[in-house]
């Protein structure tokens, strides 16, 4: 796991949730197999130390308390609207959506009916960004 992004959470956590659900390798291939798509290992790494949550409001999608996931969930509904099928819904802001693709393990925003836009080149640089986005809006 990134250690910015663990100590961000510890410094943090008095303005952060983290569901923090014990995360095991089935749960994660589970998911793979639903989705059709192999997750990042970084996702994964976050999902395996935080299940579902983040810092500042910023909302990470992942395991919930009962062993539901949220990203998979969110990810089945948008891909009835166009989302591609190498995309993983990883935050839902409403407007748009922050998709991780697991095909070269950026994040992009999509929208539907927009093209995809600029990416971040991979998903700690995108978790680190929005945590301390939230933090300076604090």
């Amino acid at each position: 796991m990134n250690n910015e992004i663990t100590a961000l959470a510890r410094d943090y956590a008095n303005d952060s949730f983290f569901t923090k659900v014990p995360v095991t390798d089935s749960m994660i291939e589970a998911a793979q197999g639903k989705l059709g798509v192999v997750l990042p290992g970084q996702y994964v790494d976050y999902l395996k130390t935080f299940g579902h949550g983040g810092i500042g409001g910023v909302e990470i999608l992942g395991f919930g308390f009962d062993g539901s996931a949220m990203f998979i969930d969110d990810t089945l509904e948008y891909r009835e609207f166009g989302l591609p099928k190498n995309l993983v819904v990883v935050e839902n802001v409403d407007e748009w959506l922050y998709c991780l693709d697991c095909d070269t393990g950026k994040v992009v925003p999509w929208c539907q009916g927009e093209e995809v836009r600029s990416a971040t080149p991979n998903f700690d640089e995108f978790v680190l960004d929005e945590f301390k986005d939230a933090i300076d809006n604090m």
